[in-house]
């Protein structure tokens, strides 16, 4: 795995584009834990918003039967999903430590803590805001596009 890119994804993008889930041919894609709870809250909406938090549900759980999402599962693309449990609690000073967003950030500057030196670490979210604040804290982020 090494010198593949880490994308830590946002919810809007994974609600924006459900086929965000398979984009990330031969990187790994790490989906913070609180973008699942988050998921949850969209599942019972009418329209696409619903219809793409229910498909990535249904994707993530059929992986279930190749291995285990914390591990890392590896896709037809040579990409892999893994679940992040964890890297949660260092919300920077300043930010509220119970938003969601802030957790992710935390989550992004703890893989650049761990694996900055092997893998390029990358947030990829459609919100602004969240954008310039990963900016702000060195946390390289993206937009992302169909």
């Amino acid at each position: 795995m090494e010198n593949k890119k880490i994308f830590i994804i946002d919810t809007c993008v994974l609600l924006y584009d459900k086929a965000s889930i398979h984009s990330f041919d031969e990187n790994i894609l790490l989906i913070p834990l609180v973008v699942l709870d988050e998921l949850d809250r969209f599942k019972d909406k009418k329209g696409l918003v619903g219809e793409n938090a229910r498909y990535i549900n249904r994707y993530l759980d059929g992986l279930r039967e190749k291995g285990n999402l914390h591990e890392g599962i590896e896709i037809e693309n040579g990409q892999v999903i893994k679940v992040a449990l964890d890297g949660f609690d260092k919300v920077p000073e300043g930010l509220d430590a119970d938003y969601t967003d802030n957790k992710i950030i935390a989550l992004a500057l703890k893989q650049k803590e761990l694996y900055g030196k092997d893998h390029k670490i990358i947030l990829v979210t459609k919100d602004i805001n969240f954008r310039v604040k990963c900016d702000a804290l060195g946390v390289k982020s993206e937009d992302y596009y169909k």
